[in-house]
């Protein structure tokens, strides 16, 4: 229902054939099959703009007519007009900036729905409440009608979302089968299991499942047979034997296990520590009053029963919204025990500085709630389903502080009531109110008295005793707004001996105002008080000032301060102390800083009226430079076997830092992130396009090292739009592959071939041999993740071939151990380990540590397979050595498990449940999504 109409909302279809619902519930007449197609297109990536160009590649997949532009058109209008006459209150598909999307509810979309209610059930399986999951996920599958997009073509976006959604279906309903065996419906479930083994027989969960069932209804013969056939099965069509899961389970009903027939296939899974995130920034150390305010928002979010509601603070800029937000906050800790989320949305900051629902969840709200990086899902839907799923049962504050408008709020809101939410914002967000229920407090200026009382905290009761007066003007001048008095406090209480009539008076001279805080009584004219602080500084720091706004983000390292201003370090920093002295700037942590939004809106305009367009353009390309030139140097620590490609030439700077090794390059990552992401996109908006994507090339090993692979992938899809645009197919290349690599670790492994295909084309477009190569070896990594090794070994002989014709000693090392790897996932280990001792050598030869860890650990796992034990242990031990000098720990977790495995052949239990649990620890810590799968394993060994 809409909450603010009373009316049921527009139903969208397409688990199943594509279809919408209007309010009553009749089915639209949506109009011809490309209608459908383009409007499943929108369906499939709901939020997310596509351009024309891009309509007409996934309608027609490169065989468009000429008219395909004008027929897009068409085909919208068509559509709006059906959905606009079904009763939708606005244009569900909108137009903007950047292309055509669609703007639906949460639970409009029935994918959206399947995704919340799935990620609702994981939460209460997880909590071990598996009456509550299995109702959950019985009402997930009951969303379906078919094949997700029935009827239409499978191609491009359609194909990659149907194929995600299937797989999604297909786990769902082997956990669903997992829950009914724990309740004892295992007689209901062996023919619907049968069926959905004859609809993938490869699978091999459902045919345990099926064993399980059979053996508790008494059939214990019927399962040994059911074994048999799936052995059979194997064999015939992919050539291995079941998993070893699978095998564990034949010995039981062999044995005729008392444990199997009265308990669940799986132990019950023990809740993880719940994390209890504490994000708010300090508390604002000049508040005063607000007495009214704070008593209004104690009475609006703390009820007897506990914390509930949301509120929006609402005011003009600089009113002091977020001081009250955080001295509320921080007053109420106590009611909040499960703790307090804070989030900068960016709102009223620079264009690239506006955050995402999507890119704040991923990368603040679901980390700070103790989601790992792997873990979290690959679909803005489903990552706001998991937030609520883990919001739901939680007494939280969440701060969302300077949001733009409803719709960047409305995803961030938690899944419970018992949540206290407060937003502060320049608009009402009335939408917010009116759907949400939210309840707005709109913040005015501060009394005199409390204007007064924020001075005499500044200045001292002394001297604003002594000057009764002139605090009078000051307050009357600033108009009582809270960033004005500060700055005016600043000034004067960085000249103790100017009386205040002075700084009045001086205050009084000067005129001007920012044009989004224009009003009609001039006395309230933020840049007067702007502007006279400005007029202030020496010519180095009001230079720096307007400089600033250049920058890609708010925040700035001393470095970049420096790169940007074009001097060297030890004569900018007397520039950022005098702006931070003015309270122009704020030192946040050593040699870095933080400009205000407001502050930066009135460098822009004095950068715009004082310095020539030439001049912006140097400052912009000298903090580029910089960036790309740290960011390099940190790739080449952090992957020794990394270089450029098609480098653009950067002068060399004293302010870049030096990094000691490769830990010291992530560290400094690490603080640098946020800004980096924001680089390649003000680069791409500025039209400094090679700096874009050479940028983007030199974050992707710190990124994956990281596992960062939400940012990879947003990173790179800028990198190959610049690269198209300035027809660099070298560079498109390289981009293509690196997203390539973020969507094989995001399992999106349809994308992940288009892009590899894509670069694969560019390479031989130009008779790039390395790209050729390095294409072909992720081609053969794609194949292998996928389950299917024999296909990758071609791939990994042609980059072999390809390597060795450019003596490429790093390339052919690489392939040398793909094709090893490839030969002892066949069982075939004498080639393997014959392809895995040349590949050694030359990384040796290269001293590439980290190459040689990869090789190691394949020559482990060939000995295995031969039976050689001790020599694979051997091998395991040096690559976990070399992993822990290169400090890269799923490497180190993946060789602990097989090192436990070979300890567990030889008869040293002990030994290997050890090894598993250290390996476990490290993918806990990094959320890979092969802990559940070894935790299930350790749970068999207690």
């Amino acid at each position: 229902m809409d909450p603010a109409q009373g009316t049921p909302a527009m139903r969208y279809r397409l688990l199943g054939p594509v279809e919408v619902r209007s309010p009553g519930g009749a089915p639209l007449a949506l109009g011809t099959p490309m209608r459908v197609r383009l409007l499943a297109i929108l369906m499939a990536q709901p939020g997310t703009a596509w351009s024309i160009d891009q309509l007409v590649d996934e309608l027609w997949q490169g065989r468009q007519p000429k008219t395909a532009a004008g027929n897009v058109k068409t085909y919208i209008w068509a559509l709006r007009r059906v959905l606009h006459s079904a009763g939708a209150p606005d244009p569900a598909i909108r137009a903007g900036a950047t292309g055509y999307r669609l703007v639906l509810d949460a639970q409009a979309l029935d994918s959206a729905a399947f995704d919340d209610l799935t990620q609702r059930g994981y939460h209460a399986l997880h909590q071990d409440r598996c009456s509550d999951a299995l109702r959950t996920f019985e009402a997930a599958l009951a969303l379906w009608r078919g094949e997700p997009f029935a009827g239409l073509p499978g191609c491009g976006v359609l194909l990659s979302v149907r194929t995600r959604l299937q797989e999604q279906r297909a786990s769902l309903l082997e956990e669903v089968a997992d829950l009914q065996l724990r309740i004892g419906r295992h007689n209901e479930l062996i023919e619907p299991l049968r069926t959905q083994i004859d609809g993938d027989p490869l699978r091999e969960r459902p045919w345990g499942q099926l064993m399980v069932a059979l053996a508790r209804a008494g059939r214990r013969a019927d399962a040994l047979t059911t074994y048999r056939k799936l052995h059979r099965l194997l064999a015939d069509e992919v050539g291995v034997e079941p998993g070893p899961d699978l095998q564990h389970l034949h010995v039981r009903i062999l044995r005729d296990d008392r444990e199997l027939l009265t308990s669940g296939t799986r132990p019950a899974e023990k809740p993880a520590p719940r994390v209890v995130p504490r994000q708010l920034p300090a508390p604002p150390t000049l508040f005063a009053g607000r007495t009214s305010e704070l008593a209004q928002l104690t009475t609006l979010l703390l009820a007897d029963s506990g914390p509930a509601g949301t509120v929006v603070v609402t005011g003009t800029g600089g009113v002091g919204k977020t001081w009250l937000a955080l001295r509320w906050a921080h007053d109420n800790l106590r009611h909040f025990p499960d703790g307090q989320l804070h989030v900068d949305l960016g709102g009223f900051g620079s264009s690239a500085q506006e955050a995402s629902p999507s890119a704040v969840v991923v990368r603040s709200l679901l980390p700070a709630l103790g989601v790992k990086p792997l873990e979290i899902p690959a679909e803005p839907a489903a990552q706001f389903a998991l937030y609520r799923s883990l919001t739901a049962d939680r007494r939280l504050l969440v701060l969302l502080d300077n949001a733009r408008d409803a719709e960047q709020v409305r995803p961030l809101l938690p899944g419970s009531a018992r949540c206290a939410v407060l937003v502060t914002s320049r608009h009402t967000l009335p939408g917010l109110v009116a759907a949400e229920g939210a309840h707005p407090v709109a913040l005015d200026l501060p009394s005199t008295a409390e204007a007064r009382q924020l001075l005499v905290r500044r200045l001292g009761t002394r001297r604003a005793a002594t000057q009764p007066a002139a605090v009078d003007e000051l307050i009357s001048r600033t108009a009582r707004l809270p960033l004005a008095l500060s700055i005016v406090a600043a000034r004067a209480a960085a000249r103790p001996t100017f009386p205040l009539q002075a700084i009045a008076d001086d205050l009084a001279a000067s005129r001007g105002g920012l044009a989004a805080l224009v009003t009609d009584d001039a006395a309230t004219d933020l840049r007067t008080v702007l502007s006279w602080s400005y007029r202030l500084l020496s010519p180095a720091a009001a230079r720096l000032f307007r400089q600033l706004s250049l920058h890609p983000a708010a925040d700035i390292s001393a470095a970049a301060a420096a790169s940007l201003g074009g001097a060297p370090p030890h004569l900018i920093r007397p520039a950022l102390d005098e702006l931070t002295r003015a309270n122009l700037l704020a030192e946040q942590s050593p040699n870095r800083f933080h400009c205000h939004d407001l502050l930066r809106a009135y460098g822009e305009e004095l950068t715009d009226a004082h310095d020539s367009a030439a001049d912006r353009e140097a400052a912009r390309k000298r903090v580029l430079d910089h960036y790309l030139r740290v960011a390099r140097e940190a790739a080449r620590l952090v992957d020794a076997g990394w270089q450029p490609v098609d480098p653009l030439p950067v002068p060399p700077d004293a302010s870049s830092p030096a990094f000691a090794d490769h830990r010291a390059a992530l560290a400094w990552f690490g603080s640098e992130q946020r800004v980096l992401l924001a680089t390649v996109d003000e680069a791409a908006a500025h039209g400094f396009d090679a700096h874009a994507g050479q940028l983007a090339q030199a974050l992707t090993p710190m990124l994956s090292r990281l596992s960062q692979w939400h940012d990879l992938a947003a990173v790179q899809g800028t990198a190959v739009t610049v690269a198209q645009r300035s027809g660099h197919p070298l560079v498109e290349a390289l981009a293509h592959r690196d997203l390539a690599l973020a969507h094989i670790q995001l399992r999106r492994f349809r994308a992940a071939h288009h892009h590899l295909q894509r670069s694969m084309a560019r390479c031989d477009q130009v008779g790039d041999r390395p790209g050729q190569a390095s294409a072909h070896l992720h081609l053969a990594w794609l194949f292998d993740t996928e389950g299917d090794p024999r296909a990758a070994l071609p791939h990994a002989s042609q980059a072999l071939a390809l390597a060795s014709s450019i003596d490429d000693r790093r390339g052919m090392a690489a392939a040398l151990n793909g094709l090893g790897w490839g030969h002892a996932r066949l069982d075939e280990y004498e080639r393997a380990i014959a392809y895995c001792e040349r590949a050694l050598a030359l990384y040796e030869e290269a001293e590439d540590r980290l190459g040689a860890a990869h090789t190691w650990d394949s020559l482990g796992f060939a000995h295995h397979g031969l039976g050689a034990h001790p020599t694979a242990a051997d091998c395991y031990r040096r690559a976990l050595a070399l992993y822990a000098e290169v400090e890269d720990p799923c490497g180190r977790a993946d060789t602990l498990v097989r090192l436990g495995d070979t300890h567990q052949a030889v008869g040293e239990h002990d030994t290997s449940v050890d090894l598993w649990r250290q390996a476990l620890a490290i993918l806990d810590r990094v959320g890979h999504p092969q802990a559940m799968v070894l935790s299930e394993r350790l749970a068999a060994y207690r």
